[in-house]
């Protein structure tokens, strides 16, 4: 049996809240009436027996401590408290303030539930007060359950209009993919072609041009349809008027 909290025997009870990262943690509590039955030793024999308890006796009064977590400064931070008197059992504990009061009442009383099955034999509880019990845990535990499943349906819902336009987004960056590539494909086919013109007027040099433009005009009566010649040759209008202007110069031929 261990002293905690600086409590001794023949003192009041004072319970030290430490606090973590300067938030200020809640307390709450509640209490039934029992009559006590058994030995005040053998209560505490059978207390200590927890390895999880630390078991202080203050005068007709016995205290069973859970310290669940500890500050960094090795302070107790989130614990519970169940008072053992004669006519009564009183229970505290704390609650952190990023933790739902609910959710935590529900939690201890489970523990406390726990700890009275394990002492029963030593107290006479009137079953009304437990039956009380379990009604407000319900009860809250409905309230907190369907508060969690409103939050759990508003995050589906959040969750699946996000994948819906993520989706469309999809669907249109693919759309988008498929008509650059259509694009990409007539760009390379059309500088293909120019290429493959480039490469043949690379083939065609001065003198080879100046002879089909004299054989052209000498087989069409002494004119060129310039536009005509181009084609069949994949030569540019501008550098077939070009070749006629030198030829003209040269007086290869003489315009009309």
């Amino acid at each position: 049996m261990r002293e905690v909290f600086g409590m001794k025997k023949k003192q009041k009870t004072k319970i030290g809240v430490a606090s973590r990262e300067s938030k200020e943690i809640l307390i709450d509590g509640f209490e039934i009436n029992a009559k006590f039955t058994g030995t005040s030793k053998r209560l505490i024999d059978d207390l200590s027996k927890l390895s999880f308890l630390d078991v202080v006796k203050q005068g007709k009064e016995i205290a069973a401590i859970n310290i669940e977590s500890r500050t960094i400064r090795k302070e107790p931070y989130m614990f519970s408290i169940i008072y053992f008197e004669r006519n009564k059992i009183k229970f505290l504990y704390t609650v952190a303030p990023n933790i739902s009061p609910k959710k935590r009442r529900l939690e201890v009383l489970s523990y406390f539930l726990n700890i009275l099955t394990y002492v029963g034999d030593k107290y006479v509880i009137d079953i009304q007060e437990i039956l009380q019990l379990l009604q407000e845990a319900i009860h809250e535990m409905s309230e907190y359950v369907s508060l969690d499943f409103e939050k759990m349906y508003a995050m589906h819902d959040a969750l699946k209009s996000k994948i819906e336009r993520m989706t469309n987004e999809i669907k249109n960056l693919q759309d988008s993919n498929a008509a650059l590539s259509r694009q990409n494909y007539e760009l390379r086919t059309k500088l293909e072609d120019i290429q493959v013109k480039y490469n043949k007027l690379k083939k065609m040099s001065d003198e080879a041009l100046s002879e089909k433009i004299l054989d052209w005009i000498s087989e069409h009566d002494g004119k060129i349809d310039i536009s005509e010649f181009s084609k069949v040759y994949g030569v540019y209008p501008t550098r077939v008027e070009q070749m006629l202007n030198t030829l003209v110069e040269s007086r290869f031929i003489e315009p009309k």
